[in-house]
């Protein structure tokens, strides 16, 4: 169980999702977020409505300033394919946890096959220089 406003590090891989869970975020804590939104069935039927990013990013930075906000998907894309988002999202949280590259790095050759092995290091390097 995680206590309310004691998390370190919120990482999410949508928007909406790192809206719905940042109150769990410390003050002191860092939110890594995708940009790109998955709309889900309530906003395209109309039922809800999404919110902006401007809300989300203003609703996260009463909680703490250690905010951001990724184009992961994008920047997946230009390491070869959107599928390396979580790469790249991996990128950025490699700064915060205390583990070496290296070891990450080493688990990726592990996960994934060889012939998309070198788009996802590209997509890891690239979420890690978007939080240096």
């Amino acid at each position: 169980m995680v206590a309310l406003g004691s998390t370190d590090i919120l990482l999410a891989l949508e928007p909406a999702e790192a809206l719905r869970f940042g109150h769990f975020l410390s003050p002191k804590g860092v939110a890594l977020f995708n940009t790109h939104h998955v709309l889900t069935i309530t906003v395209t039927t109309g039922k809800a409505e999404y919110p902006t990013l401007e809300k989300i990013i203003r609703s996260l930075l009463q909680i703490s300033q250690n905010i951001f906000a990724i184009d992961a998907t994008d920047l997946g894309k230009k390491a070869g394919t959107a599928q390396a988002t979580n790469a790249v999202m991996l990128g950025a949280l490699s700064k915060y946890i205390p583990l070496p590259e290296e070891l990450l790095l080493e688990e990726l050759n592990k996960v994934v096959p060889p012939k998309f092995l070198d788009v996802n290091k590209n997509a890891f390097a690239l979420g890690k220089a978007e939080v240096e």
